[in-house]
């Protein structure tokens, strides 16, 4: 299923590598330009809230939500059109380009609950081996390998979470649901499509500007795997 999804993925990549490239390299600058901006700016927290100017305060908040919605309109829009690519359906700038703030609000959400409840995983893993540590001091690291376990156990679960949001219409817990259905009786694929799409992705970061092409293809490969699962008989 790997192999096949890495087929596809690359298939439906090359149909449309241009508009998705093109796509990346516009909505990928402007996430970096904010996020620069956001970084000049100091942060929000930078030296506290009272001390920081009004000025300062607008453009680090203005920062961050241009990063974070850029962040999020760049993956569905690549979503979108992975589909469409996968589909050998002709596509344009301009439809990656059209903003889905539906799409962009049930991303957000289910990112939002994935994280919360990573964090939950790894808190409990903190607590657990501090617990230890006052009763068995030579088992205190086991709670947290074992909470990097569930973390991975859970973004291999998820691996599938983009595609399910954006083509699946789902958000948050229902989201989670369908994506822990589907990969739950194939967790090893799951866990391997994950590596894959990781070495994508740190091989485009590592080569810089291969990023552009890295993405997009990285996010075709996912969207082939949730249509082999969702929609393929």
């Amino acid at each position: 299923a790997i192999r096949q999804a890495l087929e596809e993925g690359w298939r439906g990549f090359r149909r449309q590598a241009w508009v998705l490239m093109g796509f990346t390299l516009l909505l990928g600058s402007l996430n970096l330009i904010s996020w620069l901006v956001y970084r000049n700016s100091g942060g929000l927290l930078e030296g506290g809230l009272p001390q920081a100017s009004a000025w300062q305060l607008g453009r680090a908040t203005a920062a961050l939500m241009a990063y974070l919605v850029s962040g999020f309109w760049l993956l569905v829009g690549l979503i979108r059109g992975a589909d469409r690519a996968l589909d050998g359906a002709p596509l344009t700038l301009a439809e990656l380009l059209r903003f889905d703030s539906r799409a962009l609000a049930r991303l957000a959400w289910s990112v939002l609950v994935l994280l919360v409840l990573l964090a939950l995983v790894q808190q409990s893993g903190e607590i657990s081996a501090w617990l230890l540590t006052l009763l068995l001091p030579r088992l205190a690291q086991l709670p947290i390998w074992a909470a990097w376990a569930g973390v991975i156990y859970v973004l291999a679960d998820q691996v599938l979470l983009l595609p399910i949001t954006v083509l699946g219409r789902q958000s948050g817990l229902a989201a989670f649901r369908s994506g822990r259905r589907a990969t739950d009786p194939h967790w090893l694929q799951a866990m391997g499509l994950l590596l894959v799409v990781l070495l994508m992705l740190l091989g485009g970061f590592l080569l810089l500007l291969a990023m552009v092409a890295a993405l997009p293809w990285a996010l075709c490969t996912l969207t082939a795997a949730y249509r082999q699962l969702f929609v393929l008989p």
